[in-house]
């Protein structure tokens, strides 16, 4: 008697089955539909193998040390550059900073890197609220206040700045979606 389908896929590794569920595009361009047709690659990878490894490291399929650096090269100078806009600058131009550098990488990348935007633009939110902080009145004070309120702030920058970068790179492969695909 031959062992049914649903008991061979569940032998493997669970993470594998969630990868399949959840995305196709997290699967490395391997179709789900090529384990069915009862090809040669039936061999299932032990635990710690090299597949469990690019879930998370240098080029990772759940988190990319590669994409997160850049993710936080581009929010840095989308901060840097909304800082340096007159009449605006300041918060709103960081905000902006970070909303524009998340959503020109959304349409950048052919991949979906949110974690790695999502941390980056928490970062710089954070930090653009500790340093905002510290650059009003006079330095002392400034400690103070970050004495008493100082985790709430990162709190909320940190919060805002990664509401905006998963936001912008929503958009931004949005954008990219409309403009690659067909028109039905």
């Amino acid at each position: 008697m031959q062992p049914s389908k649903e008991r061979e896929a569940s032998d493997g590794d669970p993470m594998d089955d969630l990868d399949d569920l959840l995305d196709d595009d997290l699967a490395g361009g391997e179709d789900a539909s090529a384990g069915e047709t009862g090809g040669a690659e039936t061999a299932e990878p032990s635990a710690g193998s090299a597949a469990d490894a690019g879930r998370v490291g240098v080029s990772g399929r759940w988190f990319s040390a590669k994409a997160f650096a850049l993710a936080l090269v581009a929010v840095g100078v989308g901060v840097f550059v909304g800082g340096l806009i007159p009449l605006i600058g300041g918060t709103i131009g960081t905000a902006g900073g970070v909303f524009l550098a998340a959503f020109l990488l959304g349409l950048v990348l052919s991949t979906r890197r949110y974690v790695e935007t999502g941390i980056a633009g928490a970062a710089a939110g954070a930090a653009s609220a500790v340093t905002s902080v510290l650059g009003v009145g006079f330095l002392p004070i400034g400690i103070d206040y970050l004495s008493q309120w100082g985790l709430p702030l990162v709190a909320v920058g940190g919060g805002a700045g990664l509401a905006l970068a998963l936001i912008g790179h929503y958009f931004g492969r949005d954008l990219r979606a409309g403009l690659t695909e067909d028109i039905e």
